[in-house]
């Protein structure tokens, strides 16, 4: 028990002192257009985000989830750009795009950026896909734009519950956060995505891990969107009850180990959005493009050739 008592205070005390040392600021949208010239950058709302291009055709965009950046789309691009210009963007607060302190996180902001990215870019009637909250936020921009979406792709999706787990929930509270978002504690998440550890291993996560190392404010980013986002209500009134009413064309793709988003919430989207059809990644878990990249570019491939 005195062990236990000793302990609480260890941790009270780490708590309280990360609390009063505050975090550093992020890099604005001119220091990272500095910091990294040969990387694309677009102007949303006065937030610089950065986004990729690849191939010549009709365009796909792809969100990545929480924690990770585009990078995780890397491995199921090549093969895909005959016919098709991918976009991969970095959302607010992730990868190589600004993560201001003073901008709402929460859902409303990221689908407005969205749609935002899409007018300026004229993409229309563009595929989109997106995994875990990226997932999120295409499938509410689909559900509020009948028609101007021609197909939807949905990796991992939180669409019937978006809290998060308890290493995540964590990672968003006050002055233990900012213990938690180090380097040691990240990687036990994104391993805890994939199937095969070695995917995952030091060196493979090195690009995950170097946003967070480059920007001061990236990791309070982070804490600031897990605080933020709350799709819960989204969910509630807008995503579950028009799931049925979905009329276009959608892909879910899922690993049958996924620890973050199991795969009965797959199985049961795939009953309850009319014009859905699953693939299941054998041998994957949450990350299937780190898992098993080749199936996952062959089932995306399918589906866009898909008339």
């Amino acid at each position: 028990m005195q062990e236990f008592m000793w302990l609480r205070a260890g941790l009270l005390a780490v708590t309280v002192l990360l609390s009063a040392c505050g975090s550093q600021p992020s890099l604005s949208g001119a220091a990272l257009q500095e910091k990294y010239p040969d990387k694309k950058y677009i102007d949303i709302d006065g937030v610089a985000l950065h986004y990729d291009q690849q191939g010549l055709g009709r365009p796909m965009v792809l969100l990545h989830g929480l924690g990770t950046s585009s990078y995780v789309w890397r491995n199921i691009i090549p093969g895909l750009t005959y016919g098709t210009t991918i976009y991969t963007l970095d959302l607010m607060g992730f990868g190589y795009s600004e993560k201001p302190q003073d901008r709402p996180y929460d859902i409303e902001t990221y689908v407005s950026q969205l749609d935002a990215f899409l007018q300026e870019l004229n993409l229309e009637n563009p595929i989109l896909g997106g995994q875990g909250v990226g997932a999120l936020i295409v499938a509410l921009h689909a559900i509020r734009n009948p028609g101007a979406v021609r197909k939807l792709i949905l990796v991992g999706a939180p669409l019937y519950d978006a809290s998060p787990t308890l290493n995540i929930r964590l990672l968003g509270l006050p002055g233990l956060g900012q213990l938690l978002t180090g380097d040691w504690f990240l990687k036990r998440i994104f391993r805890a995505g994939v199937e095969t550890q070695e995917k995952m291993s030091d060196i493979a996560l090195r690009p995950y891990l170097a946003p967070y190392q480059d920007d001061p404010g990236a990791r309070a980013g982070l804490r600031k969107f897990i605080q933020e986002f709350d799709a819960e209500s989204v969910l509630e009134q807008e995503i579950m009850p028009n799931l049925s009413q979905m009329t276009v064309p959608t892909l879910l793709v899922w690993g049958p180990h996924d620890a973050l988003v199991p795969l009965e919430v797959g199985r049961q989207l795939d009953e309850d959005i009319p014009n859905s059809d699953i693939s299941v990644i054998l041998r994957s878990g949450h990350y299937v493009q780190e898992d098993r990249p080749d199936l996952v570019r062959a089932a995306f491939r399918e589906f866009r050739d898909k008339s």
